[in-house]
């Protein structure tokens, strides 16, 4: 691959748009301020929440919230239990609020909850709890997971949780980057609050140009593209990439910017099609990172996966999420439908 050049870099929301469009008016409405029944029913129904700190000191960690079920869920607050065998970062403190972001999985299921908004850490008699209070609440769909073929499981990888290192990436990181096939990406506004964004594609998706510099294809999406203007304005970005079926995550953060190069983004098509744009990532830090709860919240055991009718479809969640249960709420159903299923033939 040749070497990474700032010629194509995109530095403006204005470039960014000339590659991805705007996208529809309705899709502004996707955001909500209050947990609604569908929001509860995503909560209720997880196994695992991915919760997202600001501080790359912090980083991203995974919650069992099959095994902790989630404490209380109402209006803008959402109180999870931090588990007494979870180690807590020493820089996740009692006495301030951090910006996070929470991102909850149901097993089996493609489609998520992503909230963006500030948490406290409570020591309270029953143990400490992440106490979240929301800004924002919306649906995720399911294109990532159906890319990276998440619910099938592949091997648990021969590596050293706890490795880390700065700026280079080692053989079994590296190796970690070549088998992932999904990842949440944590970048951040000029006002501090936090985005945690899926990606998903085939194993080995994100492309290591060496042992500093990764390369993220970025693939058809809702056109919100919150991740990357986050990126046009503050660089710091952290990413926790996943292998289905393991307990191990690699965590790795730095500076990232994006680039419209057609030598960098040719290696990155698929069924032939080439990305519009890609994320470069220019590592500071990483970590192998045990994350045990992904095996034991029972994430990719068949038998905990919730079956089909179990909760309300996408389409109907997403609809009445941005439009109520009423007649205008149906009315979009029918037309999320169809953009679901064009979206879901057309992933690439």
């Amino acid at each position: 691959m040749p070497s990474l050049s700032t010629a194509c870099r995109i530095e403006t929301a204005a470039r960014l748009r000339q590659l991805i469009a705007e996208p529809p008016a309705l899709m502004k409405k996707r955001l909500q301020t209050q947990i609604d029944a569908h929001c509860k029913t995503i909560i209720e129904h997880a196994s695992v929440c991915a919760v997202g700190f600001a501080e790359a000191s912090i980083g991203i960690h995974y919650l069992n919230v099959r095994h902790y079920p989630v404490v209380n869920a109402q209006g803008t607050d959402i109180v999870l239990t931090w588990p007494a065998g979870k180690a807590r970062p020493s820089a996740l403190s009692t006495d301030e609020a951090h910006a996070c972001s929470l991102f909850f999985i149901m097993p089996g299921i493609g489609f998520a909850l992503r909230a963006n908004g500030r948490c406290v850490i409570e020591l309270t008699p029953h143990g400490i709890q992440l106490q979240f209070t929301a800004q924002t609440l919306f649906l995720h769909c399911s294109r990532a997971k159906v890319r990276a073929q998440f619910w099938a499981p592949r091997p648990d990888p021969v590596a050293a949780p706890g490795a880390r290192g700065q700026a280079e990436l080692s053989d079994a990181a590296l190796d970690f980057v070549r088998r992932a096939s999904y990842l949440l990406m944590l970048t951040r506004n000029p006002d501090g609050s936090t985005e945690l964004s899926p990606r998903g594609d085939p194993d080995g998706f994100v492309l290591a140009a060496d042992r500093r510099t990764l390369l993220i294809p970025e693939r058809p999406g809702n056109k919100v593209a919150c991740s990357l203007l986050n990126i046009l304005a503050v660089s710091e970005v952290s990413l926790s990439l996943l292998i289905p079926g393991a307990s191990t995550a690699l965590t790795i953060s730095g500076q990232a910017w994006l680039t419209a190069d057609p030598d960098h983004l040719h290696p990155l098509a698929i069924n032939g099609k080439v990305p519009a744009l890609a994320i470069v990532l220019e590592v500071a830090q990483w970590q192998l990172q045990h994350c045990p709860e992904l095996v034991e919240a029972g994430l990719w055991q068949a038998q905990t996966h919730l079956e089909d009718g179990a909760i309300a479809s996408f389409p109907k969640m997403l609809a009445e999420h941005m439009n109520g249960t009423g007649l205008l709420g149906k009315a979009t159903t029918l037309v999320v439908d169809a953009v679901v299923k064009h979206d879901l033939k057309h992933l690439y």
